[in-house]
């Protein structure tokens, strides 16, 4: 997976585009990168990569929020 930044930076974006975009259509591309985006970060937590560990958990509750209520309302 290419990043432009940091997984973290990434993930932010991701959070505040799902929550933009909150009740409109999403293409699939989108929300496969949003899923690659969350299992990356997941790899790095594992693997002990990230900087900031306790920051990353929070953002992929966030983002992985932001989906599940997509899923809901879809």
């Amino acid at each position: 997976m290419d990043l432009h930044g940091s997984i973290e930076d990434n993930i932010i974006a991701a959070i505040r585009s799902a929550r933009r975009l909150c009740g409109h259509p999403v293409y699939s591309e989108t929300l496969n990168y949003w899923g690659e985006l969350l299992h990356q970060a997941r790899h790095d937590l594992a693997i002990g990569a990230a900087p900031e560990p306790a920051t990353l958990e929070q953002l992929v509750l966030e983002l992985e929020s932001q989906l599940a209520e997509r899923t809901i309302r879809a």
